[in-house]
């Protein structure tokens, strides 16, 4: 199972400026793994997506893509398929989690195509989001601003005062929207969506900026500080330094006093199956500097950890993916996926789900409850 998602990155001066064009490129290319497996997980009936195709479109020369009339070329593996269906349930739980206990912000870090936002405001009653924020790099947020704007069924949830319903007298006149588009196509704003075009690491062309900085100026102004927040980050800690990404984790836990942080990530990469996942993703000229997590405990305790001072978190946890699958994904369920495709590898399957990892940390009274 391939690592999905990406770090968002500003823009460099300019394209010859910038060392690590080649790595970040490859690190863009991870959205096309998450993306496209998970538009496999939706074909094969692993994940109910309607959105999924509307905001990824495979590459005509990936092997992986999919036929002009929706049918599968080529399918992923199942075990890229059930590792995609476990990912998906488990930060599923604990963002309705969130928002049952009142949070009202979400800010999804390196949010590629992801459709978490859809899929939320589609439900027949939807959650009461005051705001949800995507950041990813500008090569990304591009396409995506375009395809919100071109089809109706996605821009139409971007407005959280209208009823998505076809004859909605709330909804926007024809040729009339909410959202507005700028910088060049790479920013979409609406009252309740907003896609933001940002690079979180400090730029060498500014000696004073920061990841606090960067986050105070570009991203609290879609916010509001008072208000039970929280933030995503789906396999994008791995390819920071983890300075970089205390820093992510320090600055949400010292701004909102009511806040969540939900991370994906890769563990036990030092072990004989973790040394080929590594050797894998360095063919792909991945680097990855935040592997030193190495454990479920350890990709807990980064939010609990004294060197974040003002910024620590009141509790953490962690589950692989396979004891959300174990204790978290119902009999019921796992019978139904069960179904879908033959499975015979269940060690072979124990093996990648033990190397990822689903963990969170906790802010505040209200949140205090929140765990898998």
């Amino acid at each position: 199972m391939l690592p999905p998602n990406l770090p968002p990155r500003r823009e460099s001066p300019s394209p010859s400026a910038n060392p690590s064009s080649d790595s970040d490129d490859a690190i863009r290319l991870t959205d096309d793994d998450a993306a496209s497996s998970r538009l496999s997980a939706v074909q094969i009936g692993y994940l109910q997506d309607p959105f999924a195709s509307l905001l990824y479109k495979a590459p005509m020369s990936q092997p992986g893509g999919f036929g002009p009339q929706g049918g599968i070329r080529a399918r992923k593996p199942p075990l890229i398929n059930v590792g995609t269906h476990h990912r998906t349930w488990g930060i599923d739980l604990l963002v309705d989690r969130f928002l049952q206990s009142g949070g009202k912000q979400v800010v999804s870090l390196g949010a590629g195509s992801d459709t978490r936002f859809w899929r939320l405001m589609s439900r027949a009653t939807p959650p009461d989001l005051l705001k949800y924020v995507e950041i990813d790099f500008p090569h990304l947020t591009s396409p995506k601003a375009q395809r919100i704007a071109r089809h109706r069924k996605l821009y139409q949830y971007l407005d959280n005062s209208s009823d998505p319903s076809p004859t909605a007298p709330t909804m926007p006149p024809p040729g009339q929207h909410s959202y507005k588009v700028s910088k060049g196509g790479t920013q979409l704003s609406s009252p309740l969506y907003t896609l933001i075009p940002l690079d979180l690491r400090p730029s060498p062309y500014e000696p004073t900026s920061s990841i606090s900085s960067i986050l105070s100026d570009h991203v609290l102004p879609q916010l509001d500080p008072s208000l039970p927040t929280l933030f995503l980050a789906e396999c994008l800690f791995p390819y920071m330094p983890p300075e970089d990404s205390k820093q992510i984790i320090k600055w949400f836990g010292e701004t909102f006093g009511s806040c969540m942080g939900v991370v994906y990530e890769m563990v036990g990469l030092d072990d004989s199956f973790g040394n080929v996942m590594r050797r894998n993703l360095a063919v792909r000229n991945l680097s990855i500097p935040g592997s030193i997590f190495s454990t479920p405990e350890s990709q807990a305790e980064r939010f609990t950890s004294p060197i974040l001072e003002g910024g620590k978190f009141d509790n953490a946890g962690a589950k692989t993916l396979w004891q959300i699958r174990e204790e978290d994904v119902g009999p019921e369920e796992l019978q139904r996926i069960s179904k879908l495709e033959i499975l015979d590898e269940i060690e072979e399957l124990r093996l990648v789900l033990d190397h990822y990892v689903i963990a969170w940390g906790t802010k505040g009274e209200t949140m205090s409850s929140i765990s898998l």
